[in-house]
């Protein structure tokens, strides 16, 4: 069956091809020949303005020629159409041109800076440690006293410098100390005199009655020095200072820096001296 089908097409087509080869072709209708152009309207680029833009746009091109000095066309002789010309001041998407709007950028809020308010308490604190009261000595140089003072009083503080009576150190004794009694310090006098010492003095009365003298020393490293020769010998002795009456100097300050006073702190005061202070907003008065 299959077979037979296939035949018969076979046969169709050899027949249709023959009818089309060598059929007679006198009774088909001749088709005129096209003398005419078609018409089709007027055909307008997309880009392309209208009547009335294309007539602003000439108008505008002669009277910008006419400024420039250019020679102008003869009347009635027609411009060049110009191929394509954009719309001015908008952008125009596919065919129906249509203008897309710029929306403007809106405007940034205004930005309000928070302004930290200081805590009542903490100023009132912060102020009262701003200044210093207080005195420094004692010294025994009015000239060294009035340098301070000159320190102590710059940045609007106030210094003053006040003379007292007191205690002047002229020397550092090496000795050992009091003994009980007269016997005692006799005994300890004969024991250092064995040990090689010299220069011994008992002392039999006043402040340090019953002590024993080994050494008067302007400064306090070589008394210190030679007292520590003395302990590696078994013996016990003290560095005491050497005083007299005399007038010292103290200088009196009042509204002085925490930093003026480091300053003056860091530096090495005379002997003796010490810097008492507190805080204060008070001027100065005096002692």
């Amino acid at each position: 069956m299959t077979r037979l089908l296939l035949g018969i097409l076979i046969a169709l087509n050899a027949v249709l091809f023959l009818w089309i080869q060598y059929g007679d072709r006198s009774r088909a209708t001749p088709v005129p020949p096209q003398t005419t152009k078609p018409d089709f309207g007027q055909i307008r680029l997309v880009n392309e303005p209208i009547a009335e833009e294309k007539a602003e746009v000439e108008t505008e091109m002669q009277s910008d020629a006419s400024e420039a000095g250019s020679p102008t066309e003869k009347a009635g002789s027609p411009a060049p159409e110009p191929a394509s010309l954009a719309a001015p001041e908008t952008e125009q998407t596919g065919e129906t041109g249509t203008a897309l709007a710029i929306e403007p950028e809106p405007e940034p809020e205004p930005q309000v800076e928070a302004v930290a308010v200081p805590d009542i308490d903490e100023t009132s604190e912060n102020e009262a440690m701003l200044a210093y009261c207080g005195e420094l000595g004692p010294i025994r140089s009015r000239n060294m006293a009035e340098g301070y003072r000159r320190t102590l009083s710059a940045n609007d503080a106030e210094a003053r410098i006040a003379a007292r009576p007191g205690k002047e150190t002229v020397g550092y004794w090496v000795m050992i100390p009091e003994m009980p009694d007269t016997a005692s310090a006799e005994a300890m006098l004969n024991r250092l005199r064995k040990a090689g010492f010299e220069d011994l003095w008992l002392m039999r009365k006043g402040e340090h009655k019953n002590a024993i003298s080994m050494g008067l020393y302007t400064q306090e490293r070589y008394a210190q020095r030679y007292a520590d020769n003395i302990r590696e010998k078994g013996f016990e002795p003290v560095v005491v200072p050497k005083q007299k009456n005399a007038r010292v100097y103290w200088v009196l300050f009042s509204g002085v820096s925490d930093e003026a006073l480091q300053k003056i702190q860091s530096q090495k005061l005379p002997a003796n001296a010490v810097v008492e202070k507190k805080v204060c907003k008070q001027a100065l008065t005096g002692h």
